[in-house]
């Protein structure tokens, strides 16, 4: 003989409420590497960390330095960047602070936390870097080619 059990609508109600948020947490898409500790995992996150680190001195105006340089596995340097072009304008002091902003971006910004899968990137290919104080025009943005325009 079945005995009749009672029925306890808030348990059911609790239990199902359980029941569907471990369902949606195993469906749900992960979110990205960056997102889950800070770290850049793309290209794009690396333009936007190294755009944050820059800041043009006044009376600039027209100047850009470009860099070559390389990032090992981890984000750090590996060795000097090397100046590949500068066109500075302004006095000599205003040109000597273009210089070490740009210098003191890298200096900042480096090493930047990545993820494994984007370290493996970064540790394959030279970064080419340009710091310009100009109005942003349409520039070559492909990866590891790179342009920061001055923040206006």
């Amino acid at each position: 003989m079945r005995r009749h059990r009672e029925q306890r609508p808030e348990l059911i109600g609790t239990l199902a409420g359980l029941l569907a948020s471990l369902l949606a947490s195993a469906f749900a898409p992960a979110a990205p590497a960056a997102a889950q500790d800070g770290a850049v995992n793309d290209w794009a996150t690396f333009r936007a960390r190294l755009a944050g680190c820059w800041q043009a001195p006044e009376g600039s105006e027209g100047s850009l330095i470009a860099f070559r340089f390389g990032l090992d596995k981890a984000g750090a340097l590996r060795g000097k960047p090397l100046v590949t072009a500068r066109h500075l304008t302004g006095d000599g002091e205003t040109r000597r602070l273009y210089e070490e902003a740009a210098a003191r971006a890298l200096e900042t910004c480096l090493p930047v936390p990545v993820t494994p899968g984007f370290g493996a990137i970064l540790g394959e290919s030279p970064i080419r870097l340009r710091f310009v104080n100009t109005r942003p025009t349409a520039a070559y943005q492909l990866n590891s080619n790179i342009t920061i325009f001055a923040p206006e």
